[in-house]
């Protein structure tokens, strides 16, 4: 037999492609294990984002009332909107104009804090030693996920971390 006849015979036997019933079957099987693994951490994840986004848009309107409240030289509320701080919030300035309005968050954030808040012309709070914290945290009290803290230092500027106040 030759180099010529080797090549021929390679040729034309044909090549098996694709998977056997059993063999996708088990890599199902592996993709679906570890799926089932995946999904605990996955939502852990997102309240863990969920959280970090609520606490950053109060930190963040916190930072925008106080800045207001220099520039404008009068004093600025930050209030809530209905029944408590996880139905969202709003700005006020001195004649009770709205300056922003922060929505409900939709996604089971649950949102402590104090009846108000209040920043003098100077950009502190209006009582020496007053300061203000919110715990930011999910709804659903089998979480594990950690909350959030967002406080008010004596200065007037706002602070967040990790974990409860």
């Amino acid at each position: 037999m030759n180099a010529t006849d080797n090549r021929i015979r390679r040729c034309a036997t044909p090549y098996k492609r694709g998977f056997t019933l059993p063999e996708a079957l088990a890599a199902l099987a592996v993709a679906a294990l570890l799926a089932v693994m995946a999904v605990p951490t996955l939502r852990g994840m997102l309240e863990g984002h969920r959280i970090k986004t609520a606490s950053f848009e109060l930190f963040m309107t916190l930072n925008y009332a106080r800045s207001e409240a220099i520039k404008r030289a009068a004093p600025v509320t930050i209030a809530p909107s209905g029944a408590g701080w996880h139905g969202g919030w709003r700005i006020l300035d001195a004649t009770g104009k709205v300056l922003k309005f922060q929505p409900a968050f939709p996604n089971g954030i649950e949102i402590a804090g104090p009846d108000n808040v209040v920043y003098e012309r100077d950009g502190r709070m209006p009582q020496a030693g007053v300061t203000a914290a919110f715990d930011v945290a999910v709804a659903d009290t089998s979480s594990s996920t950690a909350g959030r803290c967002v406080s008010v230092e004596l200065t007037g500027r706002p602070a967040t971390r990790k974990g409860g106040c």
